[in-house]
């Protein structure tokens, strides 16, 4: 019985073939290398930036949004950041030893309104809406709204008195200056004149 001849082409590893090869890997590595500084920035940006959310992370650095979702659920997936909801908003801190409460305060800090507003009462508590509104340049409807929000998440207390509506902040405030200054310093820079008295 004779047995079925298979006939051997050798594979001749040409030069060409050679720099091709190393040409893929040069690329493939490159690949990575860009992909690891993008979640570099990232996290760079969401420990500059506690309270961060996904939209404000894109417009910053200039990324496409699939990109970035990719690797804050890289980030996410491997405990190096961890998220919060509030409202319409996923809120990213990479300092996970904050209590949640410390989270929330963060969170009110890095919205440049309600943040202004809140250093104000800390500066002059039993301010009225007229004066946050002057102080804010909003109208009174607005900061109604913000300071709605701000009642409803704990932060201010309202009291009424003789049609004016006062308002006072929650809580230490000293423990929001302390955040502030350690996760916010540039904004604490322009505010550090008008509360360092608070600080003594």
């Amino acid at each position: 019985q004779r047995q079925a001849s298979f006939k051997h082409t050798p594979t001749f590893f040409t030069p060409q073939r050679a720099v091709c090869t190393e040409r893929a890997k040069a690329q493939s590595a490159e690949v990575v290398q860009i992909q690891d500084s993008n979640r570099v920035r990232i996290l760079a940006f969401i420990k500059a930036n506690p309270g961060t959310h996904l939209r404000k992370i894109k417009r910053e650095l200039n990324l496409a949004m699939g990109v970035m979702q990719y690797h804050v659920y890289r980030l996410e997936r491997d405990r190096t950041v961890v998220s919060v909801r509030h409202g319409l908003y996923k809120r990213y801190y990479a300092d996970l030893g904050l209590r949640m409460e410390e989270r929330e305060i963060l969170n009110v800090l890095s919205q440049e309104t309600e943040r202004d507003l809140v250093l104000y009462l800390i500066k002059n508590p039993q301010a009225t809406q007229k004066k946050l509104s002057e102080f804010a340049r909003i109208s009174a409807s607005s900061t109604n709204w913000h300071m709605k929000r701000l009642s409803k998440a704990g932060f201010v207390e309202a009291r009424r008195s003789g049609g004016f509506v006062f308002y006072t902040v929650r809580g230490d405030p000293g423990r929001i200056i302390l955040l502030l200054r350690s996760y916010h310093p540039r904004i604490w820079d322009k505010w550090a004149e008008r509360l360092a008295d608070l600080m003594a």
